[in-house]
């Protein structure tokens, strides 16, 4: 494979990442800030929101030609299984931790009156999951296990895909996975991604977010669930779907 085939690969890591944050993200903007037209959060809307951000960024990434990781999870399940060299697989988490910079870059822009408007909303929940109900090493093993009911069930599809079919059936999958998780597993806080919630609560920390009032992103719980759970579930998606 050639440096320009490699170089569209990583662009491809990086369209379909931000495809997929920058959806979730505005609806969540939309739902949490003050000044805006929707204001209240449904949960139907919520599973539809984030299941097409899903299901459009993996297709975005199958189409531009790339493996459509799009979770930091699945890049250290490829690396432990030596399908992905750690060369490579730096700079796909590197896509995937600029994708969600700029995600958050453009919800600052589109929504800067909001955020002014919005003195003393919580707004870290915005680009990171939390849970309903504290409970650090619970939540640890619902993300394990709700991570790895997701990826298996893309993996599984994923290998019934193939030919130009494979984008839209992908995207499809992508729906249809986060429909059914969100709709069973809502109280965990759950994100099945680090990218998703770690690599956001890093730019969140650094970002001049008008009215953020000090609010602090939960470290212990975003590397504890959300970024060891995420990875850990991840991780034995790939392997686990590998042996089949």
């Amino acid at each position: 494979m050639g440096v320009g085939a490699d170089i569209m690969e990583f662009v491809a890591e990086f369209a379909g990442s931000l495809v997929f944050l920058l959806g979730g993200y505005a609806y969540m903007c939309n739902v949490t800030l003050k000044k805006t037209l929707v204001s209240t959060l449904n949960y139907v809307e919520l599973v539809i929101a984030w299941s097409l951000a899903v299901g459009l960024g993996l297709t975005t990434a199958v189409i531009m030609g790339g493996p459509a990781y799009l979770n930091p999870g699945v890049v250290f399940g490829n690396i432990i299984t030596g399908a992905l060299p750690v060369v490579d697989a730096l700079i796909y988490l590197l896509m995937e931790f600029l994708a969600a910079g700029v995600a958050e870059i453009v919800c600052l822009v589109f929504f800067w009156d909001s955020f002014q408007a919005s003195k003393g909303v919580a707004k870290r929940g915005i680009f990171s999951a939390y849970p309903v109900e504290k409970k650090l090493w619970l939540n640890f093993v619902q993300e394990i296990i709700a991570t790895f009911a997701f990826l298996f069930l893309v993996f599984t599809c994923l290998k019934a895909t193939s030919g130009d079919s494979a984008a839209l059936q992908i995207g499809v999958i992508g729906f249809a996975a986060v429909a059914i998780l969100a709709l069973t597993l809502n109280s965990t806080g759950f994100s099945m991604n680090a990218m998703r919630s770690v690599f956001s609560s890093v730019w969140f920390a650094l970002l001049p977010f008008p009215n953020k009032d000090g609010e602090k992103v939960d470290w212990p719980y975003q590397l504890i669930v959300n970024l060891a759970g995420s990875s850990i579930g991840g991780i034995l998606a790939v392997v686990v779907t590998g042996l089949f």
